[in-house]
């Protein structure tokens, strides 16, 4: 279910990403971030080892039928990033794409993520 946007893919309410690319491009485990296609909230990180597709969107609630329309319009992502603290997604989206290898996450946990070779399976220091 989308938050402020009801048609795919759901877009920041603010249409902007600024602080999640302000963030990104200081951690120290990013060497780049390249805007694929800005406006639809697909962005590339590069870091030593690996390039991350990554889709940023703000979607209530997240679920397995989401992510299935967003590989409709991308074809293949490493990792969801839902950028809102009153969006979030569902515990079946998150162990549905871990199995496949592409990480679901809200914008704190994906910065912690990155620090690990799998991480799709990272997990919340609230939640271990």
């Amino acid at each position: 279910m989308p938050a402020a946007n009801k048609d795919f893919p759901w877009m920041s309410y603010y249409r902007n990403y600024n602080v999640f690319k302000r963030n990104i491009t200081t951690h120290s485990k990013v060497l780049d971030v390249k805007e694929i296609d800005a406006s639809n909230g697909l962005y590339q990180i590069v870091q030593k080892d690996r390039i991350l597709k990554i889709f940023i969107c703000e979607c209530y609630s997240f679920g397995v039928a989401e992510y299935e329309e967003a590989l409709s319009h991308f074809e293949k992502l490493d990792a969801i990033i839902i950028n809102s603290t009153w969006c979030s997604y569902t515990s079946e989206v998150k162990e549905y794409c871990r199995t496949q290898k592409v990480g679901v996450f809200n914008i704190s946990e994906f910065f912690g993520a990155i620090n690990q070779a799998n991480f799709w399976d990272y997990i919340a220091p609230d939640d271990r």
